[in-house]
């Protein structure tokens, strides 16, 4: 069975995986008389800092192969190459003189770099195939990126008919929430979602929705949370109902805005979304917190009703 071509070096940080690295790129490039071997050798990492240091180490240690006498810092891995290669340390002295010359007169064949650099460089070969500008640039700035897509989006309102109508309805939708009309805020934020690896599960099986489909599944949710709306109303309803059948007054709510609140829903103001109180719910339906009155037998179906009416 022959050896695998693939080595994997697996260790703690400042256990020496550089050092393992370092000796074993030297070993393929001293390993043939060919002084230009390094043309054919490929190393990726991950940061620059790790090439930066990985150049430099081999860089330094071929030099330092190239001395009549090899400084103390880099005998054990002269002499531990001379072995391993059956090398004289003649022979090993003139191959490193000869590559370290070849690397430095041809440095960009010096391939050593990162994953990302490499992606960058593959593509940039084939630009034209992936049908991509030649003289495209990678953009690191989310934020950036993201303005000029939904810029590019927006410019595109007018042309198309159907995004126009979409990107209509949603300024129309915001500006009967009191909001202002322009939608590009809520883009980039909602464009935010598409690079956050918690999300991308969810969101894969949208890439095969129309806008139509979405236009339906809208109509949908809009159907749902109306209903939704008209249970909360009933409930409320009940709620305030239930507090004047027994004669309480408001004021025994450590919470007065709970119970305006449900008045203001019964008269047709919108539901809000969310209602966060001055203190936790579970403050505000304490025994402690509420009128002795309210405790004789009432507070249980109170506090059930009330949670029925924000978690509907």
């Amino acid at each position: 069975m022959e050896d695998s071509n693939f080595k994997i070096f697996s260790a703690s940080a400042g256990s020496g995986k550089t050092y393992a690295l370092a000796k074993a790129y030297l070993k393929l490039l001293l390993s043939n008389n060919s002084a230009v071997k390094f043309r054919q050798i490929l190393a990726i990492t991950f940061t620059n800092k790790a090439v930066d240091e990985m150049k430099t180490r081999i860089l330094d240690n071929l030099y330092a192969f190239g001395q009549d006498q090899v400084p103390e810092k880099q005998e054990s891995l002269f002499q531990s190459l001379c072995v391993e290669l059956s090398l004289t340390e003649e022979q090993l002295r003139q191959r490193s003189q000869l590559i370290l010359k070849r690397i430095l007169h041809n440095y960009s064949f010096f391939e050593i770099s990162t994953i990302d650099k490499f992606n960058h460089k593959i593509i940039k070969t084939f630009a034209r195939d992936l049908h991509l500008s030649q003289n495209f640039e990678v953009e690191l700035n989310l934020d950036l990126l993201l303005e000029e897509a939904v810029g590019r989006l927006l410019e595109r309102a007018g042309n198309d008919e159907k995004l126009t109508e979409v990107l209509i309805a949603f300024s129309l939708e915001k500006i009967d929430d009191d909001k202002s009309w322009n939608i590009t805020y809520d883009l980039i934020e909602i464009g935010k979602l598409l690079f956050q690896e918690n999300h991308s599960e969810h969101l894969a099986p949208l890439r095969e929705k129309s806008i139509r489909d979405f236009q339906d599944i809208q109509k949908r949710i809009a159907i749902e949370s109306k209903a939704i709306e008209e249970k909360v109303v009933q409930i409320a309803q009940h709620v305030l109902q239930e507090i004047e059948s027994q004669g309480f007054e408001f004021t025994i709510f450590p919470e007065k805005p709970c119970p305006i609140i449900f008045k203001k829903w019964l008269r047709g103001n919108s539901i809000p979304k969310t209602y966060t109180p001055a203190r936790p719910w579970n403050q505000i339906w304490s025994k402690e917190n509420c009128s002795k009155q309210a405790t004789k037998g009432m507070l249980p179906n109170w506090r059930l009703l009330f949670w029925k009416t924000i978690c509907p």
